[in-house]
C-alpha cells in the first residue's frame, strides 16, 4: 500500500529539487565564464561558442561584452547576470518538470 505524500513533504521535495537545479545551472555557467576568461578566442565563436549556448543560454550575453571587456565592471555585470540567469533557468525547467511529474504521472497510476 502506498500512502500519499502529505503538502509539506511535497513542499520540502519541491525546494531541494528547486536548488539543486539552481545550483547545477550557477555551477555551469561559472565554469563557461571561467573558460571564457581563460581561453576567450575559443569560447567567442565557432563550435565551442555553439556548445556553450545549448547548455547555458544566456552566455548569448558574451558576444556583446567582448567588445567592452576593457571595463572591469562591464564583466563583472555580464558575469553575474549569466550566472544568476542560468540558474534560474534550470530551476524554471525543474519547476515544470516537478509540476509535469507530479501532475500527469500521479493520475497515470491512479488509472
Amino acid at each position: 500500500m502506498i500512502l500519499p505524500l502529505s503538502s509539506k513533504t511535497r513542499d520540502h521535495l519541491l525546494i531541494i529539487v528547486l536548488s539543486l537545479a539552481f545550483v547545477l545551472g550557477m555551477t555551469i555557467a561559472l565554469g563557461l565564464v571561467a573558460t571564457w576568461s581563460a581561453h576567450p578566442a575559443a569560447m567567442t565563436g565557432g563550435m565551442g561558442y555553439r556548445l556553450a549556448l545549448i547548455v547555458c543560454p544566456p552566455f548569448i550575453v558574451v558576444g556583446a561584452v567582448t567588445g567592452v571587456a576593457d571595463s572591469t565592471l562591464a564583466l563583472l555585470l555580464a558575469t553575474g547576470s549569466i550566472v544568476f540567469a542560468n540558474g534560474t533557468l534550470y530551476a524554471g525547467v525543474a519547476a515544470f518538470v516537478y509540476w509535469a511529474l507530479s501532475t500527469f504521472w500521479r493520475r497515470a497510476h491512479e488509472r
